[in-house]
């Protein structure tokens, strides 16, 4: 009976790892739970970002430092601040996550949008790339978007293996913290980044709902 019970237990982990079928020890990008988690994070990237004909851009040098979320918030109180200051602290929101196949391996990649907020109406957003590589997340790349509805990151998708990025345009604005446009912009991973591809798109955007 112990010969039989012992050649029951290989077969079935030998048709588990012939057939996919899940195990316990398998994990992907979306096991991971970007809203209690430690982005990478610095002084220099919460800079304001810079007003120029396009106000995003990928961060080239990656922040030496972390800084934890939980419940998809983190407050960068300062010593001794009272509760009311509190409420007026810096913080970071995780806003979205977006999977899909960025770099054509077949496993999906998370895009996770995050907006800085500098504590009274001016705040800008960041679009964090991770691919799920020897058990844990790492980080492809950084963008830093505009503010608001200069060039502000409004939507995130991933179609036929490119990250398609709307920003909102700023020749559309409508006050300081709209735009009633979009630009859409198409990036493809390539040789360790992501480069622009194919003509811009324009559109419109409803206010109301947003």
């Amino acid at each position: 009976m112990k010969t039989a019970s012992l050649g029951l237990v290989i077969f079935l982990a030998f048709a588990n790892s012939t057939t996919g079928a899940p195990t316990k020890d398998r994990a992907d990008i979306r096991s991971i739970d970007f809203k209690n988690f430690s982005f990478e994070w610095d002084d220099d990237t919460a800079a304001p970002p810079s007003f120029t004909a396009t106000p995003w851009h990928w961060i080239d040098s990656k922040p030496k430092s972390h800084t934890h979320v939980t419940s998809g918030f983190h407050h960068f109180y300062a010593p001794g601040q009272s509760r009311l200051e509190h409420e007026h602290s810096p913080l970071i929101s995780v806003d979205s996550v977006t999977y899909g196949d960025l770099d054509g391996h077949g496993e999906e990649e998370a895009a996770v949008h995050l907006n800085y907020s500098t504590g009274g109406t001016m705040n800008w957003d960041y679009l964090y790339v991770y691919k799920f590589a020897r058990g844990g997340p790492r980080l492809m790349g950084i963008l830093q978007s505009g503010s608001r509805g200069y060039g502000g990151l409004v939507r995130t998708s991933i179609q036929s293996g490119m990250l398609v990025l709307d920003f909102a345009d700023p020749e559309r604005l409508a006050g300081d913290c709209c735009s009633e446009g979009y630009i859409r912009v198409h990036y493809r991973w390539q040789n360790k980044g992501f480069i622009e591809e194919g003509p811009r798109e324009r559109g419109d955007l409803d206010l109301n709902s947003r």
